[in-house]
C-alpha cells in the first residue's frame, strides 16, 4: 500500500503540515486536492488515516489532518495499521558501482531492512568507495530520498537508516557491538565450497533462532553481500570468525544487485518461518 512518509509528527490541532518539496510532491505530482485522503506514515512509526484540509498555494503549505477520528494532541490518537516484525535485518553491502548501490538501497527498503551498511571490501574498486563515504555521510541527502521514495512507493513500516561506509573488519567490529551475544548473520558466497544451502543454514542456526524468537525485544539478523567482484576467501574466513554463516545460493551466478534481492529475501522467509517448514534429512 502506498503511503506518504512524513518528517513531522501531529501538531496540538492533529495536522501535519507539508511544506518544500513535499509540498510540490503532494500538490503536483500526486494532484491531491482539499478532502482528499491518504495515508500517513509519522515519525513514530505508526500508520494513520489523514485527510487534505488545506492547499495553501502561495504559501506552498499543504495541511493533512485527522481522519475518522477526533483531533489528538499527540501521536497517541494514531492508531497502528500495521508494525513492523520482531526481526530487524541489516544488510551489510560490499560497495559496487554508484547505480547499482542505489537500487540495492532501494530494493533493500523496500524488503523492510532496518539499515544499511556500506562495506569497502578487497575487491571494491577505489573510487566507488570514494562515492559511498561520500554519500552515506549526514551531509548528502541523495540516498535519504531514495529511502523515502521506497517506503512511500512500498508501505514499508521501517525506518531503515543508512550508516557510514565501513572498511571490513570496522564492519564485522561494528556487528558484533550491535549484535553483544545475540543475533544471526549470514554471508553470501558465490562458491559452493564450504557452504550451506539457505534452509541449511538456518537450520544449523535453529537453536539461535529460537532463542531470538522467544525473547523479548526485537532480534537483530545481519546478511552480508559481496560486489562486483565477491568476497576475498580471507575476508570470508574473518566473517566466518565473526559468527557469520556461510551460504551459498544454489541458482545461477547472480549479479551483485540480484544477489542482494534475492539472498535477503530467501533468508527472511527461511528465519521468519523456520517454525513451519522442516528440513528433511
Amino acid at each position: 500500500m502506498r503511503q506518504f512518509v512524513s518528517e513531522c509528527g501531529l501538531d496540538k490541532d492533529g495536522c501535519v503540515k507539508v511544506m518544500g518539496e513535499k509540498f510540490h510532491y503532494l500538490s503536483s505530482v500526486l494532484r491531491l486536492e482539499e478532502g482528499d485522503m491518504l495515508h500517513v506514515r509519522l515519525p513514530s512509526g505508526l500508520l494513520q488515516p489523514m485527510t487534505v484540509a488545506r492547499v495553501d498555494g502561495q504559501s506552498r503549505t499543504l495541511t493533512l489532518s485527522l481522519a475518522g477520528a477526533a483531533a489528538s494532541s499527540s501521536e497517541n490518537g494514531a492508531a497502528p495499521v500495521e508494525s513492523a516484525g520482531r526481526f530487524r535485518f541489516h544488510l551489510f553491502q560490499l560497495v559496487p558501482k554508484p547505480p547499482k548501490l542505489d537500487l540495492i538501497i532501494r530494493q533493500a527498503v523496500e524488503c523492510g531492512v532496518s539499515s544499511i551498511v556500506p562495506v569497502a571490501g578487497e575487491f571494491c574498486q577505489k573510487g566507488n568507495v570514494e562515492s559511498a563515504v561520500k554519500k552515506s555521510s549526514p551531509a548528502d541527502s541523495r540516498w535519504q530520498k531514495v529511502i523515502t521514495e521506497a517506503r512511500e512507493q512500498s508501505g514499508s513500516p521501517v525506518q531503515t537508516e543508512i550508516l557510514p561506509c565501513r572498511k571490513f573488519d570496522e564492519a564485522l567490529a561494528f556487528w558484533k557491538e550491535l549484535r553483544g551475544d545475540s543475533g544471526l548473520a549470514f554471508v553470501l558466497y558465490e562458491r559452493s565450497e564450504a557452504t550451506l544451502p539457505v534452509h541449511a543454514a538456518v537450520a544449523r542456526a535453529g537453536g539461535r533462532c529460537a532463542a531470538l524468537k522467544n525473547a523479548s525485544g526485537n532480534a537483530d539478523i545481519a546478511v552480508m553481500v559481496g560486489a562486483e567482484g565477491g568476497i576475498s576467501p580471507s575476508e570470508l574466513e574473518r566473517a566466518g570468525r565473526a559468527g557469520f554463516i556461510p551460504v551459498h545460493l544454489q541458482t545461477n551466478i547472480l549479479r551483485c544487485e540480484t544477489a542482494a534481492l534475492y539472498g535477503l529475501a530467501a533468508l527472511q522467509v527461511a528465519v521468519v518461518e523456520s517454525d513451519i517448514w522442516k528440513l528433511n534429512g
